[in-house]
């Protein structure tokens, strides 16, 4: 109260103080990310570039097999080309 004379001692109010744990993130546990984070600069180097080479092996085959099947599906008209205007017959037909 903010009144003269009357004077009320109050306890100071304790702060608990938060205890630090480890959770999983979903699809990988504990010991998973631990490893990870105990592991070397070079090996994590290393595994990126076996990673990345991976990767670009597999781009290359599919650019292969879709080159192949490119000329298989392609199939030529002689037909003359007509734009849309000249379809509908706009200012010639008057």
């Amino acid at each position: 109260m903010h009144k003269k004379g009357i004077t009320e001692e109050v306890a100071k109010k304790r702060s608990r103080k938060t205890v630090k744990h480890q959770r999983g993130i979903v699809g990988a546990d504990l010991a998973t990310i631990a490893a990870k984070r105990n592991q070397t600069a070079a090996v994590r180097a290393q595994q990126r570039l076996a990673a990345i080479s991976k990767a670009k092996t597999e781009k290359k085959a599919k650019e292969v097999k879709k080159e192949k099947a490119k000329p298989a599906t392609r199939t030529t008209t002689t037909a003359p080309k007509v734009s849309k205007q000249q379809m509908k017959g706009g200012k010639s037909g008057r």
